[in-house]
């Protein structure tokens, strides 16, 4: 036994290193900061040049008033006595952006260059002077109208005892999303080195000294250490720039102070089981491919999306029977159980027997991964099909 887990450390170590490198690490972080700095000054140089206001000559005002036309996002000039033509040759040369003729209270048109984002917003003003004027003219009281415009005020008050806050969500949410960028992590390089190995006979040598369990297991144990690794270290810079913000005066640290400690270790169970379970999944997958570049298995690497995808659902009711079933079932409850924790209040035990589940099926599928593995890696040519790898799993 004592063994059997040193050469189970020894295995997982060499898949560790074999695909993490933190000079990469390190290197791929500075340059997502360097090109966010160029999009940044870009983006700051491109919108000063984007948002300035745009000049609007004004053919026709009537039946507005002229002093109504101010606005801080447009330079408003009235030319109703210039004639049509010098002001088509103004927007030609680019003396004016626009030309802005009022027909009547309901109809209007704008002459300009080519499509402009601006337009949505002038017409949106045009929109409040026919709305100002419709009020003046029938007479009703401005504040009246404001009031009715205003609408109902519905504050929201929950049965549940304890409310999760924006943080938890926020938190349930990024679980989610770093349990999708793991698993399709582990997927590539679950396939990079079993199907490299088993085209280089590589594994059949490994396999006469060490058992097919333990290599397999090996490989999931080394692979879902390096996603984690990669969650704990973007993790860490997050939490860095978030403390840094807050220290210069933005909501950050409030907003850290309302996570609940014990949500917070429930998601990084899920998380941690989820991507074991699919990356004992995908070794299985792996073991019985030739070659990734033609197999037709890679469409397999699809179905993590499902459960995040059934996760929205817990959005229109959180507590419908379907959604409370697959809080519980394992291959979908590591991203509908943890939606359904900050949309609804959750029985005690619901978590509990979710975790369960799901660490029943990493056991579960990393035992017929290795007993897949044992079987396939020996095998060239056809790909097993989905019956024949459950009949392996069975009869191992």
């Amino acid at each position: 036994m004592h063994n059997r887990l040193r050469i189970l450390r020894d295995v997982t170590k060499w898949e560790f290193n074999r695909f993490f490198k933190w000079m990469d690490l390190v290197k791929g972080v500075l340059f997502l900061l360097f090109f966010g700095l160029i999009g940044g000054v870009a983006g700051l140089w491109l919108g000063k040049e984007s948002f300035t206001p745009p000049e609007i000559a004004i053919a026709e005002h009537r039946p507005f008033d002229a002093e109504l036309f101010e606005h801080e996002q447009f330079r408003f000039a009235h030319h109703h006595e210039t004639p049509s033509d010098s002001l088509e040759l103004w927007l030609d040369e680019g003396r004016v952006d626009a030309i802005l003729r009022i027909h009547s209270a309901d109809s209007a048109s704008v002459r300009l260059q080519g499509e402009r984002g601006w337009i949505v917003m002038l017409e949106q003003f045009l929109n409040e002077l026919q709305r100002d004027k419709t009020i003046r003219d029938s007479g009703i009281d401005p504040e009246v109208f404001a009031k009715l415009d205003e609408g109902i005020v519905l504050n929201r008050e929950y049965e549940a005892a304890v409310e999760s806050s924006r943080a938890d969500k926020i938190v349930a949410g990024v679980a989610i999303f770093l349990v999708l960028v793991a698993v399709f992590m582990g997927f590539a390089y679950q396939f990079t080195a079993i199907t490299a190995e088993k085209q280089q006979r590589i594994t059949e040598q490994v396999i006469s000294a060490i058992s097919p369990q333990t290599w397999i297991d090996g490989k999931i144990l080394g692979i879902t250490g390096i996603g984690m690794a990669y969650i704990l270290f973007y993790g860490a810079i997050a939490l860095v720039f978030t403390v840094v913000f807050a220290q210069l005066g933005a909501p950050f640290g409030a907003a850290l102070a309302l996570i609940n400690p014990l949500l917070l270790i429930t998601f990084t169970l899920f998380v941690l089981l989820g991507i074991l379970m699919w990356n004992a999944f995908y070794a299985a997958i792996a073991a019985t491919i030739d070659d990734p570049n033609t197999s037709q298995k890679t469409g397999w690497m699809m179905m993590p999306l499902l459960p995040v995808a059934l996760a929205f659902f817990t959005l229109i009711n959180p507590d419908s029977g379907p959604i409370t079933l697959l809080g519980l079932f394992p291959l979908t409850s590591y991203a509908v159980l943890p939606a359904r924790m900050v949309m609804s209040q959750v029985m005690w035990w619901e978590p509990v027997v979710a975790l369960l589940l799901l660490a029943g099926t990493v056991h579960l599928f990393r035992l017929a991964a290795g007993r897949i593995f044992a079987t396939a890696i020996m095998m060239v040519g056809k790909e097993p099909s989905l019956k024949e790898m459950i009949y392996w799993f069975r009869k191992a």
